[in-house]
């Protein structure tokens, strides 16, 4: 908590900047550090293969990461395909080394997002690993054996902030309850983040409207109940339908670093025309943040700490 007591004047200053001179100033950048990948997930849009896909150097990298702090941003995750797999050999460079530089830069935070299909070794502030349901629904979305492999290496982990996201879609949402029994129980584990899946491509994972409405209560009661969710009860209650927050969108305060080197100033589901049907957990988050909701506010506190 005293790391955050010496990084709260840049956040009071940064919101000042925001909410009363009207700037746009990112607060989190993700970087998707490469497309390769060791899985090809029926729900994801990132992966390329072949002459489509895209490695970034440490040099770009390092770029990039200069870029998004001078631009504002504090926190950084680092994304792929699978960043675990991140290599500059000519520098000698893997994702740790990434995670070092943007702490010598000056970020307060940085994050890795992995698959787990090996050791989990980075050493960021928090890991989140992706698990998309049980056993059988997270193989089916992600392949043969990933889900036992994905737990193996979890139980062997070191780290001390790991957590996991879910991808909510039409073939997997009765897992939910499930995903979220396997997170309070697992001594590893910290808590659990859910989105919806956005449709940049298969609309037959979509998950439909009543459906939303179904898990974000189950959701919000299993987090009364006591379980690590991560997402806000207000934040959830937006979630059902991503029209409700329309004027209040504030998905601006990260930018993204696409594996090509293309940077993009907002959510790139503003692109792809996504928004009206967005599932991103974080879209009303900070929505809220930027209405210093209080909820929110400690939300993002307990994970930092």
């Amino acid at each position: 908590m005293s790391v955050l007591l010496k990084e709260m004047p840049y956040y009071a200053c940064w919101f000042a900047r925001c909410k009363l001179l009207g700037q746009r100033r990112p607060l989190q950048s993700v970087i998707f550090i490469t497309d390769r990948c060791n899985l090809k997930c029926k729900h994801c849009n990132v992966v390329m293969e072949g002459p489509y896909a895209s490695t970034m150097t440490y040099d770009e990298v390092r770029g990039h990461l200069q870029f998004s702090y001078d631009a504002g941003s504090r926190i950084v995750d680092f994304e792929g395909g699978e960043p675990q797999l991140w290599r500059d050999r000519v520098k000698g460079a893997d994702l740790n080394s990434l995670i070092d530089l943007a702490r010598e830069i000056g970020f307060f935070s940085t994050t890795v997002t992995t698959n787990a299909q090996q050791p989990i070794t980075a050493r960021s502030d928090l890991v989140w690993v992706s698990i998309d349901g049980l056993e059988a629904e997270h193989d089916y979305q992600r392949g043969p054996g990933t889900f036992s492999k994905a737990m193996r290496h979890i139980d062997e982990a070191t780290h001390p902030n790991m957590n996991v996201n879910m991808t909510v879609t039409a073939h997997n949402w009765r897992d939910f309850t499930g995903v979220a029994k396997l997170v309070r129980d697992h001594p590893k584990l910290k808590r659990l983040s859910f989105s919806f899946y956005v449709p940049y491509e298969d609309r037959g994972l979509v998950v439909p409207a009543e459906v939303r409405a179904e898990i974000t209560a189950t959701a919000g009661a299993l987090k009364q109940a006591g379980y690590p969710i991560m997402n806000s009860q207000a934040g959830m209650k937006l979630m059902r339908d991503p029209k409700s927050f329309a004027d209040k969108r504030a998905c601006w305060i990260s930018n993204f670093v696409r594996s090509d080197g293309t940077r993009v100033m907002h959510c790139p589901g503003q692109d792809a025309g996504v928004c009206d049907e967005c599932g991103f957990g974080m879209g009303p988050e900070m929505s809220l943040l930027f209405r210093l909701h209080p909820e929110m506010v400690l939300a993002g506190l307990k994970v930092r700490g």
